[in-house]
C-alpha cells in the first residue's frame, strides 16, 4: 500500500515540473524514472537486498538516496501549496498565472530542507539532560544518573566510527547505569559485527541493561541476544533485576517487544517481569515501545523508557506517529501514576534517515526524592 501512495508525489511532481521542462524528451524521461525509483527506494532495498529493514548501500550513497527522498516530499508540499496560490489568483482573476520559473527556487528550497534534515539524523547526538522526582526514591539514590540509549540501528549508515562518538559521549557522563530501550542495528550481527563493537566499552558502576526492539526481531533474535551479552549487556526479558546502593534498593524491569510473537518467541509479560518485586519502591520499566504505558504504570512502574518512534522524526510526521503510538510520541510525559519518557533515539532506521525538529540525544536522567 505505501509503495503505491508514496508514487503518487513522484507522478505529481512528474506531470507539474519534469513534463514542461525545455528539455529533450529522452532527459525528461530519464528525470522521471530517477524520481520514481527514489520514490520507491524501499522496493528497490527489498529486490536488491531481499529485506527493506536493511539497506546495505553505502554511507554516502544512503545520505544522498535519504536527502532525495526527503527533497521528493518536501518539493510535492511545495508544489502544492503553489498550485493553492494559483487556485486562489484564478478564482479572483479568471486568470490561471504561470508560476513555472518559482517551481525551480522552490525545488532548491527543498534540497536545502531535505539536506539538513538528513544531516541531522546521521550527526552524533547531543546530550539532553532530565531531571525526575520520584517520591519513594531512597535517600541513598538522590542525584542517581541513568543514561538512557535506544534505537542505535547500526548500519552502513551508522557505523562502529559513529558508535564510538556515542560511547565516548555517554561515558564522559559517569553513569550510575546505562539503559538501552532496542533496536540495536539493522542487518545480521555477521554484517554488523564490527558496527556495534564498540559498545563494550560503555561504563557504568550497577552496568548495562538492555531490552530487544522489533529490529533485533527482524535480523536473527537469538544471534543479537548472544551479541548484547557479548558486548556487556544484561537483557531484560520480562524480568527484573534490583540496583542496590549504600543498602537502599531500586528496581529495573524490562519486557520484550511485540514483534515477538511473530517469531516464536515470548511476548511482553509485565506480570512476568514484576514477578517478586516490592511495588512500594521505585520500579523503571524499559519497554520499546510507549503506547502501553498508562496500562504499565498503573500496575506500579513509576518511570517507563521507551523509545520505537524517533519522536516523529519530522514536523508533520510526528502528529501521525504520535496517533500511532497513543499520544506518545517525544519527550517526558507525566501521567496519573508516574513518568513516561520516549526518547527520539540516539540513532535512526537507515531507510528514512531525517530529522527536523525532533534531534537525536543520548538522554540523562537525574533522581530526586520528594522534598
Amino acid at each position: 500500500m505505501f509503495a503505491w501512495i508514496i508514487l503518487l508525489p513522484a507522478l505529481y511532481i512528474s506531470g507539474r515540473f519534469i513534463l514542461p521542462l525545455p528539455l529533450p524528451v529522452t532527459l525528461r524521461l530519464l528525470f522521471f524514472i530517477g524520481v520514481v525509483l527514489i520514490a520507491e527506494c524501499h522496493l528497490v532495498y527489498k529486490f536488491v537486498f531481499g529485506n527493506r529493514f536493511a539497506p546495505e548501500f553505502p554511507y554516502t550513497m544512503m545520505v544522498i538516496i535519504n536527502a532525495l527522498f526527503g527533497t521528493l516530499i518536501a518539493f510535492t508540499l511545495l508544489l502544492l501549496l503553489c498550485d493553492a496560490v494559483s487556485g486562489v489568483q484564478y478564482a479572483i482573476q479568471r486568470t490561471w498565472p504561470d508560476y513555472h520559473h518559482v517551481h525551480y527556487f522552490l525545488l532548491v528550497i527543498s534540497l536545502a530542507i531535505a539536506s539538513y534534515a538528513a544531516y541531522q539524523a546521521v550527526k552524533v547526538p547531543a546530550i539532553k539532560t532530565v531531571t525526575l522526582t520520584l517520591p519513594h526514591l531512597p535517600k541513598a539514590f538522590e542525584g542517581y544518573r541513568i543514561v538512557q540509549l535506544t534505537d542505535l540501528h547500526a548500519s552502513t549508515l551508522f557505523t562502529g566510527r559513529w558508535m564510538k562518538k556515542v560511547v565516548d559521549r555517554t561515558n564522559s557522563l559517569n553513569a550510575d547505569v546505562i539503559l538501552f530501550t532496542g533496536d540495536v542495528a539493522d542487518g545480521s550481527v555477521e554484517k554488523r559485527f564490527n558496527d556495534v563493537a564498540p559498545l563494550a566499552e560503555l561504563r557504568a558502576d550497577a552496568g548495562c541493561f538492555a531490552i530487544p526492539g522489533n529490529h533485533e526481531y527482524y535480523s536473527g533474535y537469538p544471534e543479537w541476544m548472544a551479541r548484547m551479552q557479548q558486548l556487556g549487556f544484561h537483557e531484560l526479558i520480562n524480568s527484573s533485576v534490583t540496583l542496590t546502593k549504600a543498602g537502599s534498593h531500586i528496581y529495573l524491569a524490562g519486557v520484550s517487544d511485540e514483534a515477538a510473537l511473530r517469531y516464536h518467541q515470548p511476548g511482553p509479560d509485565l506480570a512476568r517481569a514484576l514477578d517478586g518485586v516490592d511495588r512500594q519502591l521505585p520500579i523503571i520499566l524499559l519497554d520499546h515501545r510507549p503506547e502501553n504505558a498508562r496500562q504499565n504504570l498503573a500496575e506500579g512502574v513509576d518511570l517507563q523508557l521507551s523509545g520505537h518512534t524517533h519522536g516523529g522524526m519530522v514536523y508533520g510526521l510526528a502528529a501521525i506517529v504520535n496517533r500511532f503510538n497513543k499520544g506518545f510520541s517525544s519527550g517526558l510525559y507525566t501521567l496519573e501514576n508516574g513518568y513516561l519518557y520516549v526518547s527520539n533515539g540516539t540513532g535512526l532506521w537507515n531507510g528514512f534517515a531525517l530529522r527536523l525538529g525532533y534531534p537525536s540525544e543520548i538522554t540523562l536522567f537525574i533522581l530526586k526524592g520528594a522534598q
